[in-house]
């Protein structure tokens, strides 16, 4: 694995978990194999019960796995994919709003500040949360309805059971698993104790209370949130390519065939004519132009949809693997554009399209003349966009009777885009991180007078008083503040777009892997 993820891993778990959980994860997932507990703390040189706590701290968040050999030790390793979901978290928390409405977002918020809950906990910190902000947001949501919520969370898979302890066979040693009939099975609980009512008691007496899914924890299904981003790159890209009313019919298709599809096929299940327009009911799309708007997403090579049957009006798939190519294909001979120029680009392009090709080939095809060509493509070359094979005329390597074939390798260039984008996330954050450090004291000032600002216009103070307070901030300070927050807005813009593309180009190689 790559130093610029590690890196990268390594600066998130101190963002989200402080020094000492960092300095334990960073040297975890440096190792080759997995460790013992005497190890870590040996070797990162911290007292025993602050590795435990660690340890204990990337378990509970599922960064961390451990198994027991048949000598009774435990064995930690620290993968590093797990780590960098941490860059996706807002978007998940964006993703349930989106799906199921405002408190899915909060229960997805407080399953990831947890690592894991039980269905009563979730429930009972977002009902807290929502009470707290009712009198700020005006609406008054009640414990039924965000039960609903997880429920519809469970239901649609975006929340899956976490393994539990069983006794494997005669052994004595405790198993983590848990049955496929169970990963979505939804316990049944008491909404009666976790009313608002409940929270007024003492904190001594709540913790004594037990409900009825005690030891049943629920994470986040990660998968089905990959899948979700991958669906939603798919859709802008035919909106992009086609139209508004395509990516309708294509959203239509990855719709109905959402939970049923198996991950990392290379089609989603076939879906019957019908059913595409009942869930197109709603829009403006009648059945004749649905018949258009089909033909047109089934042409070409690089098509978007095909018919997989002819029965009932035909049923229909949506190529995921040939979108994603595409994607990634596009992303790549942009990044080559950006990095070397348009002439570079379109070589790249070239080769995209035809395979494999000469350089006397690829002059002609680009129109460039012969001395620019070689340069550019020794350029490709040297940053390893291009890869380069040399084969005999004749039966030897003589000299003048060699040729050489130019290809692109795909996986090869989308590992050199994720390094760049891991980078890229890496310095973003350091730079953030000395943004706040450097203007911490004005920062941490105006964010007090603010806090006093809404007291007094929540008690109903004059404005005049208000003005006054906030008269503290001179106004240089004021403007140092505004480009401090401008700053941070396109910092947070651009690691958001790198999430994005860090997203698709992993889905891709995990297609990739299974084919």
């Amino acid at each position: 694995m790559s130093e610029c993820l590690t890196s990268l891993c390594s600066v998130l778990l101190r963002e989200y978990f402080g020094e000492i959980v960092q300095k334990i994860g960073t040297f975890l997932m440096k190792q080759v194999s997995s460790c013992l507990l005497l190890v870590i703390a040996r070797r990162c040189t911290l007292p025993l019960e602050k590795v435990k706590l660690s340890l204990c701290v990337l378990i509970q968040h599922n960064f961390c796995e451990f198994f027991q050999d048949e000598k009774g030790r435990v064995w930690y390793t620290v993968k590093k994919e797990s780590v960098l979901r941490l860059s996706n978290y807002e978007r998940y928390a964006y993703c349930a709003q989106l799906l199921f409405g405002d408190p899915a977002d909060l229960l997805v918020e407080e399953i990831l500040n947890n690592g894991k809950l039980t269905m009563s906990e979730a429930i009972q910190k977002v009902v807290e949360r929502l009470q707290d902000a009712k009198d700020t947001t005006g609406v008054d949501h009640s414990t039924e309805d965000v039960c609903k919520k997880f429920k519809l969370l469970v239901e649609y898979h975006h929340l899956i059971r976490c393994p539990y302890p069983q006794l494997s066979g005669n052994k004595k040693e405790e198993n983590l698993s848990v049955s496929e009939a169970q990963l979505f099975n939804i316990p049944e609980i008491n909404l009666s104790l976790l009313e608002p009512h409940a929270n007024e008691e003492p904190e001594a007496k709540r913790k004594k209370l037990e409900f009825p899914d005690a030891g049943i924890h629920w994470k986040l299904n990660f998968d089905r949130f990959q899948q979700f981003f991958r669906d939603e790159a798919i859709i802008s890209a035919c909106t992009n390519h086609f139209d508004e009313k395509s990516s309708e019919v294509v959203r239509a298709i990855l719709s109905e065939s959402d939970i049923k599809t198996k991950t990392f096929t290379q089609t989603t299940n076939p879906v019957q004519y019908h059913d595409i327009l009942k869930r197109l009911s709603k829009t403006t799309i009648n059945s004749q132009e649905l018949d258009g708007l089909l033909v047109n997403l089934c042409e070409g090579e690089r098509s978007f949809v095909s018919k997989a049957d002819d029965r009932l009006n035909g049923m229909y798939v949506v190529n995921t693997v040939k979108i994603l190519q595409r994607l990634v294909e596009e992303t790549a001979a942009s990044v080559v554009q950006d990095s070397f120029g348009s002439k570079c680009a379109r070589i790249f392009r070239i080769l995209l399209a035809k395979k494999v090709l000469e350089s006397k080939h690829i002059e002609e095809l680009a129109m460039l003349h012969p001395k620019d060509t070689k340069e550019y493509i020794t350029k490709l070359i040297v940053e390893d966009y291009i890869l380069s094979h040399e084969l005999p005329k004749g039966s030897d390597f003589s000299h003048g009777q060699t040729f050489y074939l130019l290809r692109i390798d795909m996986n090869r260039v989308c590992r050199i885009i994720l390094e760049r984008c891991y980078q890229a996330l890496f310095n973003l954050i350091i730079c953030s991180d000395a943004q706040y450090q450097e203007n911490k004291r004005l920062l941490v000032k105006k964010q007090r007078i603010d806090a006093v600002v809404a007291s007094l216009r929540q008690d109903g103070a004059d404005e005049g008083q208000i003005e006054e307070v906030q008269q503290i901030i001179s106004p240089s300070e004021e403007a140092v503040i505004t480009k401090v927050t401008h700053v941070t807005q396109k910092i947070d813009s651009s690691q958001i777009q790198l999430a994005e593309m860090v997203s698709v180009l992993s889905i891709w190689l995990d297609y990739r892997k299974i084919k």
